[in-house]
Parts: structure tokens; C-alpha cells; sequence
């Protein structure tokens, strides 16, 4: 056996490389997933064959609208503690509120969670979208990677334009800060504590269980999206196990083209048959190597980020139960205080305390309880009217951007399977051909 395989090796040293053979000349690139390789990273002057983005039809940006942005031109940035990424940031502006009509920045990846925590506090009704993660998807790629950075500029593009398409979040002030203030004095901006930096109790941090009216129209978003979450969970889950098969089929595959050259070699009778042969796999290999390699940015990377963003929905409508448990409890404790008035007024038979003894403690009288009371039912009465502002203000504010995210929820969800099916058919067709191609010597050689 051992002989065997010094022979093949032989005969495949001896022929041609089999990436000859390949349409376009693409090599075969079988991923191993081997987690113990080390990635080294990557130089200064990476990232300078990396064309800026020309064609914003891609990244569904409008450049007739009033406020037009894109985010390109990555640059890798070495100081003593650290090394980051920054991005060109190109804003056109044709608004009254802007003093000029284009803008260029340098921002990282750190200045966009900024700008993204004070969309969260300044507009806590509103969903606002996520970025990408901050570390790296597949495990193979280095953050400073020329194919790393591709991802995350696209990803922040996309982050971008949902801002600048959202009629509230478009005008914030630190959005407009962002765009327009210079790395220096942006630098001092983030530097500041702003009031709402103290510590506060979220309203998603209430229990929800308690709540005693659950409103029908939000109650039915969150079963959607419990559904939808499973239904992408499993997309995924049987995406990446196909992922992982074809991998290893494309190992075993490899097998083929040696072992029929060294067939051939040994029977010339049947040389141009196996020479067929030979050929077809390697071009079929080849096919099969190229929808591997796209998985990535055609399965994993968008499916996750929809996940991300449904993850953001979600905690949306936390925030506003957590508003519906802060109404709730401030029309109880109303309710409670208004029935002590009543029971304390003439005709309410207010239950008298019985005295057992001396007491050093004076105990109030109802006058003066009623005194109190009429202190605090005012004061209670617009908290409540104030938490109930709040409340349908979330209400109103999510149905708008649930809306909104439903619409774009299609475009995605669409564009996913196009992507997919479209990969699909042109792996198929290259196999095909390949093999077409194959069957047809064949059965010419056999008619001869």
C-alpha cells in the first residue's frame, strides 16, 4: 500500500499542477478550520489596493437625497498601546442646519459605538440599528485583513445609511457631530460626561411578567419575531453543516486527479478517456471551490447581521413592556392613595386604630392625612400622566420603525436567497458543463 502511494505522488509530481487545469487559473484552496494556525497581521500598505466605494446603488445610499454618506478609504494606524482602523467618512449635505456642503472625517470602529450609545439615550423609543461585531466572524480572519475590513466598512455603510434614512435619527446633534467635527475636537467630545452618563434604572430592567395589560399588537410582534428567530436559527444551522460536507468532499476530491493521471499513465489505452476525466473533476473541484469560498459573505456575514438587527427589534420592545411596567405601577400607587382619601372622608368609614397604652409616638390624625394626601395625589397624578406620554410615545415611535424594519426585513431576507439560489445555479451549471464536456469524449472515444 505504502508502495501505492509513493507512486501516485510520483506521477502527480511528474504532471502538470492541477491549477493549470482550472478555468481562470483560481487554485484550489481546501479550509481545514485548523484553530491552532496563526494569523500574522497584516502591514501598513495592505490596505492600499483596496478600492474606494464608487457604486452606492450597492449599499441602497440615494445621492439625490438631501444628506448622502459613505464610508470608505480604510487606514491601519500603529501608536504605542494599540493598533486600529480608521474610516473615510464623505458627506454631502444640502441642509439649512449644515454650514457647508460636504464634510470629510476619519472615524474608528470605537467612534461609531459612541455614536451609537447616544442614539440610544437620546432616542430610547426608537430602534436603533447595530453595528457589526466588533471581532471577527470566521475564526480564520484577522481583524486587520484586507477581507475583514471589506466586511466591516460594509457593514458600517449599512449602518450609516439606515440612520441617515430615519426621519429622527438622521437630525440627532451627535449624529451631525459626527459627521462634521475633526478627529481632535472629536476627541474631546467623547471625552465629556454628558447627564445622562449617571446611573439610571433602565426600564428594560423591570420585570415584564407582572405587566397586567398586554397590548395585542405588540404581544403579536413578539411571537412573529420568536418565529422568525427559530426559522433563521435553522437556516443557518443546516447552512453551516452543508458548509462543513462540501469542505470535506472538496478534500476527498482532491484524490481524483492524481490517481486517474497515474492510471492513465499505466494504460495509454484508456489515457485520453481518464485524461477526460481528470480534467472534469478538477473543473468541477474548482466550481465547488469557489461557492465554498463565498460562503462567508453570502451566508454567514448577512445571516448574522439579520439576526443582529432582529436581536435590536427585540430589545425595542422590551424597552417600551418596560415603560408599560413603569405606567402600570404608577396608576396603582394612584389608585391606592385616591381609595386611603376616600376612606379617610366623611362617610368612608375609615377604620380606627385602637391605643393600647401610652405611646411616645403621636399618631396623625385623619385631617392631617387628608393634608398629606392632598399633597400627594396631585404629584402622583402627573407622574402617571407623564409615564403615560412616555408610553404611548414609545407605542407610536415602534409601530413607525417596526414598519420601517418590516419593509427592509424583505429586502434582506430577499436579497439572502437570491444570493444564495444564484450561487447555487452557477456552481451547478460550471459542474455540469465540466461533465458534459467529459461524457461527450467519452462517447466519441467509444464510438471510435
Amino acid at each position: 500500500m505504502s508502495g501505492n502511494t509513493s507512486a501516485v505522488l510520483d506521477v502527480v509530481s511528474e504532471n502538470a499542477d492541477i491549477t493549470s487545469i482550472i478555468k481562470d487559473g483560481k487554485e484550489i484552496s481546501v479550509s481545514h478550520n485548523d484553530c491552532s494556525s496563526l494569523i500574522q497581521s497584516a502591514s501598513i500598505d495592505s490596505f492600499s489596493t483596496i478600492q474606494d466605494i464608487e457604486n452606492l446603488s450597492e449599499l441602497n445610499v440615494d445621492e439625490n437625497t438631501d444628506l448622502c454618506i459613505k464610508i470608505d478609504n480604510p487606514q491601519k494606524h500603529l501608536e504605542t498601546l494599540e493598533t486600529f482602523i480608521t474610516f473615510r467618512i464623505t458627506s454631502k449635505v444640502a441642509r439649512i442646519e449644515f454650514s457647508e456642503n460636504e464634510y470629510v472625517v476619519r472615524r474608528r470602529y470605537n467612534d461609531f459605538l459612541w455614536l451609537r450609545q447616544k442614539l440610544l439615550e437620546c432616542h430610547p423609543f426608537c430602534i436603533i440599528p447595530p453595528l457589526p461585531a466588533k471581532h471577527s466572524l470566521i475564526g480564520q480572519l484577522d481583524r486587520y485583513s484586507k477581507d475583514f475590513i471589506l466586511v466591516r466598512m460594509k457593514a458600517l455603510n449599512v449602518f450609516i445609511s439606515r440612520i441617515v434614512q430615519h426621519p429622527i435619527l438622521s437630525c440627532n446633534e451627535y449624529f451631525k457631530l459626527f459627521i462634521t467635527v475633526k478627529q481632535p475636537d472629536f476627541n474631546l467630545l467623547r471625552r465629556q460626561r454628558s447627564n445622562s452618563d449617571t446611573k439610571q434604572v433602565a426600564p428594560s430592567s423591570l420585570t415584564h411578567a407582572t405587566l397586567k395589560n398586554k397590548h395585542i399588537e405588540f404581544e403579536k410582534i413578539k411571537t412573529y419575531l420568536n418565529l422568525l428567530v427559530e426559522k433563521v436559527n435553522a437556516f443557518e444551522k443546516i447552512s453551516n453543516r452543508i458548509y462543513k460536507e462540501r469542505n470535506e468532499l472538496m478534500v476527498e476530491l482532491q484524490y481524483f486527479y492524481p490517481h486517474l493521471q497515474y492510471w492513465a499513465n499505466t494504460e495509454p489505452e484508456l489515457a485520453k478517456l481518464l485524461n477526460s476525466i481528470a480534467h472534469s473533476t478538477v473543473k468541477s473541484l474548482s466550481a465547488q471551490n469557489e461557492l465554498v469560498a463565498q460562503y462567508p459573505n453570502l451566508i454567514a456575514t448577512p445571516v448574522k447581521d439579520f439576526s443582529t438587527y432582529v436581536d435590536v427589534v427585540q430589545e425595542a420592545l422590551q424597552k417600551r413592556e418596560g415603560h408599560q411596567a413603569i405606567y402600570e405601577s404608577s396608576v396603582e400607587e394612584l389608585n391606592k392613595k385616591r381609595a386611603d382619601k376616600d376612606k379617610l372622608m366623611p362617610g368612608g368609614q375609615p377604620v380606627q386604630a385602637q391605643s393600647s397604652g401610652f405611646s411616645l409616638w403621636k399618631q396623625p390624625t385623619s385631617d392631617e392625612k387628608l393634608e398629606k394626601l392632598g399633597v400627594t395625589i396631585p404629584q402622583l397624578t402627573k407622574k402617571m400622566e407623564s409615564n403615560q406620554d412616555n408610553l404611548e410615545c414609545a407605542n407610536e415611535q415602534l409601530r413607525s420603525d417596526v414598519e420601517r424594519w418590516q419593509m427592509e426585513k424583505q429586502q434582506l431576507i430577499k436579497k439572502i436567497l437570491l444570493d444564495f439560489a444564484n450561487k447555487q445555479i452557477e456552481y451547478y451549471e460550471q459542474s455540469v458543463s465540466a461533465w458534459e464536456s467529459a461524457r461527450n469524449r467519452v462517447s466519441q472515444n467509444v464510438a471510435k
